[in-house]
């Protein structure tokens, strides 16, 4: 079971969109049930369409919880990474 390293911009970003009207109870579902997937290191489903980034954010992958909200992650041996949340343009104008 790999251990959770949460980021602060991941919990301002959670805060913001769970403030935010936008998303619902059964949106954080998905994204808890995804973070629960990657922690047991289970397989994700492929209609999440997990990635790896390119440029900057090289070293993190992404996947859609929503067509348009993303989590950026990384995984290594032993942690997961919880980097951000958002939207595509929220989450890749950090890395301009």
């Amino acid at each position: 079971m790999l251990q959770i390293i949460i980021e602060q911009s991941f919990k301002k970003d959670a805060k913001r969109d769970k403030n935010s009207g936008k998303y619902f109870k059964k949106d954080f579902k998905v994204l808890k049930a995804i973070i629960s997937s990657f922690q047991n290191e289970d397989n994700i489903n492929l209609k999440y369409k997990r990635h790896p980034l390119n440029g900057n954010m090289k070293d993190n992958e992404s996947i859609h919880i929503k067509r348009n909200w993303l989590l950026i992650f990384k995984v290594d041996s032993k942690y997961l990474y919880l980097i951000m949340l958002g939207k595509h343009t929220q989450v890749y104008q950090k890395f301009k």
